[in-house]
């Protein structure tokens, strides 16, 4: 089992305290966001589910997460979610799929997680319809350079504890995937964005 594996099942039943304030100021934006999902979804580092509450009813979602005890915690909300969702525990950045398998691909706060975000994203692509959409809801680091510091510091920290890094150029690691932006929305400063990207 990998350290990052480890970390997370380690977190995983603090996992919703930590996120709960997240999830008050968030719901609106990513209700929001999450109205672009549509077709055969894949969902990147699904957690506990907290993100579920928040999608429109009547998808087809498979969701995948790296840690057993996240998709634990996650079931009782994949169960009382109004669709279709199907967990597997698997690694973003060599999943199983096969090329062109989904039309919408969407990560939550996951871009800053793993350990290769281009190597995760290129694989994102590649599991991605030529014609999808990959749907982003993450936190970056601020060209603020206040901000930048803070998030910095602050990173030394979270990465040591949960594999976690806030200092991520999320926006230009997805165009050096090979993406194209097409929407760019600052949620909190210009720290947390809403992006849309197709290849």
């Amino acid at each position: 089992m990998s350290s990052q594996k480890k970390s997370y099942d380690g977190v995983a039943r603090f996992f919703d305290c930590f996120r709960a304030g997240d999830m008050r100021r968030w719901g609106p934006d990513q209700r929001a966001l999450f109205k672009n999902l549509k077709g055969r979804v894949l969902y990147i580092g699904i957690g506990t589910g907290q993100e579920i509450v928040n999608f429109p009813a009547g998808l087809n979602i498979t969701a995948v997460d790296m840690s057993y005890e996240m998709l634990t915690r996650a079931r009782p909300r994949v169960q009382n979610y109004r669709g279709n969702i199907h967990l597997h525990q698997m690694d973003a950045q060599s999943t199983a799929f096969r090329d062109n398998t989904f039309d919408t691909i969407l990560t939550v706060c996951v871009l800053c997680s793993v350990q290769q975000p281009v190597v995760c994203l290129e694989e994102l692509k590649r599991v991605l319809k030529p014609d999808g959409e990959l749907v982003m809801f993450e936190h970056v680091l601020s060209k603020n350079p206040v901000y930048a510091l803070i998030l910095k510091l602050m990173s030394n920290i979270t990465e040591y504890l949960e594999g976690t890094y806030l200092d991520r150029d999320t926006v230009g690691n997805t165009e050096r995937a090979g993406f194209k932006i097409r929407s760019h929305k600052n949620v909190y400063l210009d720290i947390v964005k809403a992006l849309i990207a197709r290849h």
